[in-house]
């Protein structure tokens, strides 16, 4: 039975990040002034180094990068313990790609922490990396 318990959270887990990275980078990339929505109000982002804390700051500061296309090749998602999160349902959703910002193409990686709140995800924890070919 615990199996069976632990197999439908991870399965939930992972249709709650498809839908989750569907919504938040058809947001990024087409309406960005919805974003903040999909942020706690004092949601943490470290976007390569750069800190920016609260939804309507993390809203403004990627309202002044460059339009952008995100082409995502791998998401993947763990359910967090309840242990660990005091009963709340939280997920660590991790994705990887391309994003295009004019003319230029950079593979990322992008890491969130979601929980539930009101019958929606919202964003806790992100942090984005661009990613760099290590020789």
């Amino acid at each position: 039975m615990a199996a069976d318990s632990e197999r439908m959270k991870i399965l939930t887990a992972c249709t709650a990040a498809e839908t989750f990275t569907k919504l938040y980078y058809d947001s990024l990339d087409k309406m960005r002034h919805r974003l903040g929505k999909l942020y706690l109000e004092d949601a943490q982002l470290v976007w390569n180094g750069n800190s920016v804390k609260g939804n309507t700051s993390i809203q403004k500061f990627f309202e002044d990068l460059p339009t952008s296309v995100h082409n995502i090749l791998c998401v993947d998602a763990q359910p967090i313990s309840d242990k660990a999160v005091g009963q709340q349902s939280t997920i660590q959703v991790t994705t990887s790609g391309f994003v295009t910002f004019g003319e230029r193409k950079y593979p990322f990686y992008q890491s969130f922490l979601i929980t539930a709140k009101e019958d929606k995800w919202k964003v806790v924890s992100d942090v984005f990396r661009f990613q760099a070919v290590v020789s």
